[in-house]
């Protein structure tokens, strides 16, 4: 018997972490009496997808890849897909070049598919079973993420799952419940997921917009074509595909598997665990592993003590939950909790954290090219932000490390992971949402261990004036600052900080000249950093000193960037803020075009601060 040959055609513009799932399940169809051949015309925004489709080129024979990359573009995110007319007929154009390729080469079927579905192994088999020109394959969707799902098959119209005339709500309901049960219905409109014979596309079938039809959508006019020319359309519902419509539906791509006896699927890169320690998280906790609970394959909690629903929480995300007893060490809670990690790497978290949409797709990204010579991934730790919304103040940590290398957390408080060997410094950023009240706790551990009369590191030292400092303890605070900026053997950022700190202490005691003396401490330590330079402004302009003043913000806006990777950064001194405060300093001195120009570049950067409309608004009336 001959071969019946298929082509399994997708246009594609795809993540690369959906793609990937996407192209294994195309590997995984049952081929019984058929040849299979594919055909992607690519139109990929993400270089990492455009990888994967390359090397399944290269795994798999008769393929065809055809380019069609141009900028459009195409907005999906964690609520729905946003459609343009643009993108709609660019779609379609792709699907009917298809078309045009399954004629030319004789192919007897073209099973025309989305890729970002999931099929079961048996999908192809059983759509050639059912014996119809044109036939889709079944999944639903939840279009909006609180809605019931919905099939892609509908009865008439736009998407109406509904007869004329019809009682609305029963039929709706009928027509659901009809497509739960195994078999195979005529339908008015399907898509997506389609096998058609030949014999309807030699007779001109196409999803080329008809200029009188106002549906939206390129497979309404495909359906409404095909009916015309005297094809019916049915639907499969035996072996329903899953849908990734959202990056938060990988999450149920293993348990669709698990469900329909698929193996699951190996990944070619390396496991990540994440490790946090937690108390009493109820409110939080919830909030970071929604955001992260998909991107990693283990998560291991370290319960030091909840009373409330922590570990039901924990629970509901598949956590593999440990008690530790809590000893007034962090390090210790950290390390217990990476010494149960079995992946390859360990992420970290607080409960507190978040990873937001676009890090998290950064993050995916990241899992494509991690490999095991890396040691260890750096990321943002973004700890304020402004009422824009933009990062305010960060910080750079340790983030993702090699778990074989054993890398240790070190301090009872303000623990540090120690690391070395082959780091990167990824663009992810953690961002931290606090939420709870600040206590002295660490403070108090701080005091009991110097109570002991434990040596202090200098770390030690840095971090016990920073605790007295938020604690409103000044004098005391000053005292430690001192005591660790004379040890000589502080990180040069903890020492700039140190001083920066220090300067703040001294202005709540208003000990002024201490202030400005602190504040040019910090260039023992390095160049000239922008945080400096600003509070030296602002001591000037308490003075009324203009020049000076303006001195000192001018070279805020000059200065080079901390070559350091991990340096603390305050993003206010190093963008709007000297700008600003240049525009009120040149005010003063009357040279209302040089204060202008300043408050354009601080608007540029933060068109909202009330400060700066002000500005805008009084220079606007002078013409």
């Amino acid at each position: 018997m001959e071969k019946k040959r298929i082509l399994i055609g997708s246009p594609i513009q795809q993540f690369p972490n959906i793609l990937e799932e996407f192209l294994q399940s195309l590997t995984e169809l049952t081929v019984k009496n058929e040849q299979v051949h594919y055909m992607f015309i690519e139109d990929n925004k993400d270089p990492l997808s455009s990888t994967l489709l390359s090397n399944f080129e290269k795994e798999n024979h008769h393929t065809v890849i055809v380019k069609h990359i141009d900028d459009d573009v195409y907005i999906r995110d964690e609520l729905t897909h946003y459609w343009t007319e643009r993108n709609i007929w660019k779609v379609a154009q792709m699907k009917d070049t298809i078309i045009s390729y399954a004629l030319k080469k004789g192919f007897d079927y073209l099973f025309l598919i989305d890729s970002d579905i999931v099929l079961h192994p048996n999908t192809l088999q059983q759509l050639i079973q059912a014996d119809k020109d044109i036939i889709s394959n079944i999944y639903w969707t939840r279009w909006q993420p609180d809605s019931i799902e919905l099939p892609q098959v509908w009865l008439m119209d736009q998407y109406s799952l509904t007869r004329e005339g019809a009682t609305e709500s029963a039929e709706n309901q009928s027509f659901l419940e009809m497509l739960r049960k195994p078999g195979v219905y005529e339908v008015g409109g399907l898509g997506a997921c389609t096998l058609i014979r030949r014999e309807v596309l030699e007779a001109g079938v196409s999803f080329k917009r008809i200029s009188n039809l106002s549906f939206w959508g390129e497979d309404r006019h495909f359906c409404v074509r095909a009916v015309a020319m005297g094809f019916s359309l049915h639907v499969d519902t035996h072996l329903p595909g899953y849908h990734i419509y959202r990056q938060a539906d990988l999450a149920g791509v293993n348990n669709y598997r698990k469900k329909n006896g698929i193996a699951i699927r190996k990944s070619n890169h390396p496991g990540i665990s994440l490790c946090m320690i937690v108390k009493n998280e109820e409110d939080a906790l919830e909030r970071c592993l929604s955001t992260a609970a998909d991107l990693v394959d283990e998560i291991i909690i370290v319960d030091t003590g909840s009373i409330d629903r922590t570990k039901e929480i924990a629970s509901k995300y598949g956590s593999t939950i440990y008690d530790f007893e809590w000893i007034d060490d962090f390090s210790a809670a950290r390390n217990f909790a990476f010494s149960k990690a079995t992946c390859p790497y360990i992420l970290w978290l607080d409960a507190d954290d978040v990873i937001l949409e676009h890090d998290r797709q950064l993050f995916r990204e990241l899992k494509h090219t991690l490999h095991l010579g890396i040691d260890s991934v750096t990321m943002n730790y973004n700890l304020s932000v402004d009422s824009n919304g933009n990062v305010a103040y960060s910080i750079r940590r340790n983030r993702l490390v090699k778990r074989d290398r054993g890398f240790r957390w070190i301090g009872p408080v303000h623990e540090y992971l120690e690391v070395n060997g082959n780091i990167i410094n990824s663009d992810i950023s953690i961002t931290h949402h606090k939420q709870k009240e600040y206590t002295d706790r660490n403070l108090q551990i701080y005091r009991r261990r110097d109570a002991k009369g434990e040596d202090f590191s200098p770390r030690d030292l840095y971090y016990y004036a920073n605790e007295l400092r938020d604690n409103q303890y000044y004098e005391e605070a000053i005292t430690f600052y001192t005591k660790f900026l004379n040890t000589q053997q502080g990180w040069a950022e903890d020492n700039i900080n140190a001083c920066l700190k220090m300067a703040s202490c001294y202005s709540h005691l208003y000990e002024r000249q201490n202030v400005l003396s602190s504040l040019y401490r910090t260039f023992n330590y390095d160049r000239p950093r922008a945080e400096a330079c600003c509070q030296i402004g602002a001591f000037h302009v308490d003075e009324k000193n203009w020049p000076l003043a303006i001195f000192w913000y001018d070279l805020a806006t000059k200065v080079e960037r901390p070559a350091e990777k991990l340096a603390h950064i305050d993003h206010v001194s190093w963008t709007w803020l000297p700008h600003l405060q240049l525009c009120l300093c040149y005010s003063q001195l009357g040279d209302n075009e040089k204060s202008r120009h300043h408050n354009d570049i601080a608007y540029s950067y933060n068109p909202t601060h009330p400060s700066v409309l002000f500005n805008k608004r009084y220079f606007e009336s002078l013409g």
